[in-house]
Parts: structure tokens; sequence; C-alpha cells
């Protein structure tokens, strides 16, 4: 069948609205994007673009020297274990790490030799070690006709436990199977894991995020967004065989470069109805909720220092989701995007539906998917509000309302998070001492009620009862001090009482909880069933588009390890040209006209350093490579496979890339290796660091 296909579909990118602009060199659809795989690079599209040919060794040596962490990418970047990252991906090491009397987010930190170096607690670091072709072995837990969306799902996801906990047990490595292209391909992913880091240097926060929120996600930028790790190993620093050298030249223009890291997520292979669903229903609730939380955190941040060290780094997460799905959504609201997106579907869909066998197994996938997302928007509104968010003392009373429900149930009767040892761990979960800030939690379930009255009708159940004819924040401030839920003690009552003592339980939040249950339940089992449905589909048009173009086409962004290709390049803008590279004369500049006023204030430490620095060394640059939230901390390496930069953003007409991938002025945006080095030197005497990056004077 798959070579038939392919056959069949072998004039599709010729034909179809991407199949414009490719270079030579096989079935590359630059729309895409570039975030290939290691286990299926392209060399015959490097060899004809670049006239590049990696042997096996570059690539392994680039596969080893990466490393994952929490929610960023990082490198191993000497031979002692030292790991470079962005600022932003270590902040909270950094607060961790930071003594009762200082704050090393506003001071930075230097460790002038190893025995100074400060362990992160909980930062983990994960090296692929290994790829595996699972596909056959999860498709054959699978059955045939007969079986329901919700069977056929079922039995893939526990075929992919099984394949995770086999791999586990085998290797003693953390392991994680993998679905691309929607399903149509699933491989497995070995990783060794460091749990021992430590911070070795990372510089103030007002130059990591020069310019703050109105810079971020824009270019030209003047950041030094960066941060040194130590790997340990019992006891003592790594010693790895593989780790990338430094370039002290750094990334020249036109030169081609590229990144590795681990991009989060894209939606590039998603059918235009799942677009349309993010559009116009997930997109802007989420944008509300970020404007509401950012509101409220700001709030209780201002209440003095301490606060605002407990909450900085809420705010600036917060801040940078909420630009980021801005600029997502605008994409989607891009006619000439959305005109390039439809004209691939249309064209596919007509290609498969030409053939009565590919029309038997794929063509009423893509009807089948629009049905379910349009019946998911129509009760969206509803489950988002008649639930238990907005608080986390509502969410412990939607758990312990739940735990004597759901354990009358049979396991497969209940929701997924109670089934097998769900039901065991939800009720330790709520029987676990946990700190509650009454302040924060007033004011974010006040800001869920605000939002549930702008968007529920006026006599809704949900609003009655949260509610109850008073103010958002009446009503808030009442359910809030009126609950003894904070209290372990109130807690383990209630569990071990079971379903009689919550029914008898005049808890405010019990009482509110009892309200919303049923409403809550019924909108997630609805939702369930329509989920299932969709993920089976969308799986049918991941292996109509898999065996179609195969590894031509790169996966979308999963946070596991890639490799993408550019070109270091300016840009037009505003009517001139962004340069490709900035310098320290930009950063004392902007500082200038601004009035030194934050955010583009200057510590006192860079501005005594100003006569020492060469100020026309390189800062920051901007390249073609494909990247997305995830590639923060990624290395930028040339053909040598030396270090040249260290990603740390996009410009914000990259944040469309997301759904389609252009390059014609969406950028990557990194630090220099130059510039780093410069720092590293002159603003912070961390020649200890500059050396062991093997760079002399």
């Amino acid at each position: 069948m798959r070579i038939g296909l392919q056959a069949f579909l072998s004039g599709v990118v010729a034909a179809s609205a991407f199949g414009q602009g490719q270079p030579a060199g096989g079935g590359f659809v630059k729309e895409f994007g570039t975030m290939w795989t290691f286990d299926a690079p392209p060399l015959e599209y490097w060899k004809a673009r670049y006239g590049f040919e990696p042997s096996a060794a570059w690539l392994e040596n680039a596969r080893l020297s990466a490393v994952r962490i929490p929610g960023c990418s990082a490198s191993i970047v000497s031979s002692a274990g030292l790991v470079m990252t962005n600022h932003h991906c270590a902040r909270a090491c950094i607060t961790a790490v930071s003594p009762p009397d200082s704050n090393f987010q506003a001071i930075g930190f230097v460790a002038r030799d190893e025995a100074s170096e400060r362990r992160c607690p909980g930062m983990t670091a994960d090296q692929l070690q290994s790829i595996t072709d699972v596909t056959a072995r999860v498709r054959g837990a699978v059955t045939g006709a007969g079986a329901t969306p919700g069977r056929r799902v079922a039995q893939r996801d526990s075929a992919i436990a099984a394949i995770e906990q086999d791999c586990a047990r085998e290797s003693g490595g953390t392991c994680q199977v993998v679905g691309f292209y929607q399903g149509g391909r699933y491989s497995l992913y070995r990783f060794h894991r460091f749990t021992d880091l430590r911070l070795v240097m990372e510089p103030e926060e007002e130059i990591s995020f020069f310019g703050g929120d109105p810079d971020n996600f824009t270019y030209p930028r003047y950041d030094l967004d960066m941060t040194f790790l130590r790997i340990y190993q019992d006891g003592a620093p790594l010693r790895p065989t593989n780790y990338l050298r430094w370039s002290a030249a750094g990334a020249k223009e036109d030169e081609p470069v590229f990144v590795v890291g681990n991009p989060g997520s894209t939606g590039r292979l998603l059918t235009l109805e799942q677009m349309a669903y993010l559009r116009d229903v997930q997109y802007p609730a989420l944008l509300e909720t970020y404007a509401e939380q950012i509101a409220a955190y700001k709030q209780l941040a201002s209440m003095g220092e301490s606060a605002r060290r407990q909450y900085e780094n809420t705010i600036f997460s917060l801040e940078n989701s909420q630009k980021a799905v801005r600029g997502y959504r605008s994409g989607l609201v891009d006619s000439a995007i959305m005109a390039r997106k439809t004209g691939f579907e249309r064209d596919f869909r007509t290609r498969i539906a030409a053939r009565a066998d590919l029309r038997a197994k794929y063509g009423a996938a893509w009807d089948n998917i629009a049905k379910a997302q349009k019946e998911l928007a129509s009760f969206a509104r509803e489950t988002r509000f008649q639930a238990f968010t907005g608080s986390s003392l509502l969410g412990v009373a939607g758990a312990l309302v739940r735990l004597p429900e759901q354990a009358a149930l049979p396991d497969s009767a209940r929701l997924p998070a109670f089934r097998g040892d769900g039901l065991a761990r939800a009720r330790a979960a709520v029987l676990r001492p946990q700190p509650v800030d009454t302040a924060y939690e007033r004011l974010l379930l006040a800001a869920q009620f605000r939002m549930a009255q702008r968007n529920l009708p006026a006599g809704d159940p949900f609003l009655r009862a949260a509610l109850a004819g008073r103010t958002p924040d009446a009503a808030a401030a009442a359910l809030v001090g009126g609950t003894r839920l904070a209290s372990v003690e109130a807690r383990t009552m209630l569990v071990e009482g079971g379903a009689a003592a919550i029914a008898a339980s005049t808890d405010p939040m019990i009482t509110l909880a009892r309200a919303i249950n049923p409403l809550a339940t019924g909108h997630a089992m609805r939702a369930l069933g329509i989920n299932a449905v969709i993920s089976a589909n969308v799986e049918l048009v991941g292996e109509a588009i898999f065996a179609a173009y195969g590894t031509s086409l790169p996966p979308d962004a999963t946070f596991t390890l890639r490799i993408s290709d550019g070109v270091v390049k300016g840009f037009p803008m505003n009517g001139t040209i962004a340069p490709y590279r900035t310098s320290f004369y930009g950063l004392f500049g902007r500082s200038a006209e601004f009035d030194d006023q934050p955010p583009f204030r200057l510590t006192d430490r860079w501005k005594g350093a100003r006569d020492r620095l060469d100020l026309g060394t390189a800062l920051n640059f901007v390249s073609t490579n494909d990247i997305i939230g995830g590639n923060s901390g990624s290395p930028v390496i040339n053909r040598a496979g030396e270090v040249v930069g260290l990603i740390f953003d996009g410009n914000i007409e990259s944040l469309p890339n997301r759904f389609i991938f252009t390059d014609e002025v969406a950028r990557s945006v990194s630090v220099h290796s130059q510039g780093i080095l410069e720092a590293l030197r002159k603003v912070y005497g961390a020649e200890r660091i500059a050396r062991e990056l093997g760079v002399r004077d």
C-alpha cells in the first residue's frame, strides 16, 4: 500500500501551492520547515543547498552534546561538563539558590571555582542515546474493523505505555514513545538523565532580558540571555566524550548554521478545522485567561520585595506566553497564510478521493475531524467554566467530591485520571501537605468568576452556584475565607468519611464542588468521546501524509531533539533593512535613548565596564533557522560543529511559523558567541569560564 500511495502521490508537492520555491535536492517542502529528526537528516538537501555533507561523527557529536532541561534546550560545551542555556531557562534554579538576603536575578552570579557552584534543586538534563522505530508494535496492538475510536485510542496508549516500561526496565534509562506525523510513525527515544546540575554563572536579569516585554519577540535586540551550568556525576564534574567546541569568531553573514534543540510543538500538519478551533475557541480563551492572571499576579507582586521575588518568574512566563499566543493566532487570521494551507489540503484530499482504495481508508477522516471539532466547540465555554478551575482549593474540593463517586464505578467507566492507579494517586494528592497562598487564591478565583460572567448567560447554573447573587470579588473572598480545605486534617476527615462525609459537608468549597461536579463530569465524558474520534481520524490523516512524503517532510515539533538548518541573514523591516547582527554600541545607545530607564536600564556593573569593552563586538544576530518555544537555550553551530551562538528568541514575524514556515522576514534571534566571550572576560571577570570553553587571548 505504501509503495502504491507514494507512486500515486508523487506529484502532490509539485502540483500543490506548497510546491513553490523548492530548492534542488529531494522532496523538500519549504512550508513544513526544517525541524529534522536525527534518525532522518536530509543529507541530499543539505548537500544541494549548502554544499555540506556532515559525517556520522559530526551528527553524533551534535546529538550527544545536546541536552534537554525542563521546558528548554541546552548543550554541553566543555570537557568538564559545562552546560550552556538561556538565563530565562534557568530562572527557577537562580531563584532557588539565591540566599535569603540577596537576589541573584537582580545582581547576577559568578562562581569563582567549582566549590562555589550551587546545586539547582530538582533540575535534570536528558541526553538522547538512541531512536528506535516502534510503529509496527504500536499499530499491531490496535484491533481492526469493529473497534470504536475510543477503543483504538486506548489500545494504542496501552501499547505505548508498555513499550516505555519495557525500555526503562531493560535500559535503566528514561524512555519516551513519540508520535510523529500525527500518528503516521512512532519512535522510541531513550535518554540518559543527569540529576545533579549546578549554577556556574548567570548575568543580571536587566541585561539578560534587556528591553523587557516591549522588546520581547522583536529585533534588533541587545540581550545577554545566557546561563552556564555544570553537570556533576557521582559528586564530580562530568567528563563527557562529546561536547561542542567554541568559535571565537562566531556567526558571519550568509553563513549556513544549524540549531540543535527541542522545539516544543507546531501545528503544520493540523487540518483546517483543527486550526479553526485554535483560532476561534482555544486561543481567545487562553488570551483572556492570561490577561486576568497577569493582572492578579502583578497586584500580588506589588506588595513588597518578598512578594516580587515570589511571583516574578510566574509573571515573566505568563507575559511571554501571552505574546506568543497572540503571534500564533495572527497566523491563523492571516488570509494569505490560510490560503496556502487551504490549497495544500484541498489538493491532497482530491488526490486521495481519486483512488477508491485510498478513499475507503482515508477519505472520510477530514470530515470526521471537522464534525467532531465543531461539536467540541459547541460546549467549549461550559467546559471551560463549569469546572474546578481558577483555584487550587476548588481543585482539591473537586477531587474530594469525585473520589468516592469514581471509586464506586467500574474502572472502565471512570474519568481517565481515576483509572488504574489514578484513584490512589488522586487520594494521595489531596492528603499531601501543600502551602496555600490565600491572597493568590482569592484574586485568581475572582478573575475566573469575572471571566465566567462575561462568557456565560446570566442564568447559567455555574454562575448561580458560584456567585449566589454576589460580585465575583465578594464570592471569591467568602469561599476562600470560609473553607477549611487548606488543612490536611480537614481533608483527611472528608476522605476517610467517604461519600457520606462529602454529602454532609457545609464547607463552602465542597458545597460549590458538589454543584459543579455533575456539569463538569458530563462535559468531561462527552469531550472524552469526541477527542477519541478526533485522535483516531487525525492518525489516519497522519498515515496518509507520511505514506505520501515519508521523512522528506519533517514532523511537527514534539519537544524532542531536532536539527534545523538556516542562514545568518538580515531582513526587510519597516521600509529599511534589519542588520544581521547587533553590537555593544547598540546596547549602550538604546539605553541612552530611553534615559537609562527600565526596562532599558544598564546595571552599574555594565556602565563601569563600558570603557573596557570593544563596542563593535557582535552581541545578537538573526538567522533563518526554524525554531519555536522549547528551542530556547539551543546552541547554534557552524559546519565545523562549533558554537557560534545561543538561541533565545524569534522575532514577532516568526510566530505564525507555528502553522506554516516562512523565512522571508521570520527570523531566529541568538546571542553571538563573540558577545558571550566579551562579556565573560570584561564585564564578569569570568576568565575561568572563557578558558574552559577552549578560547585563549
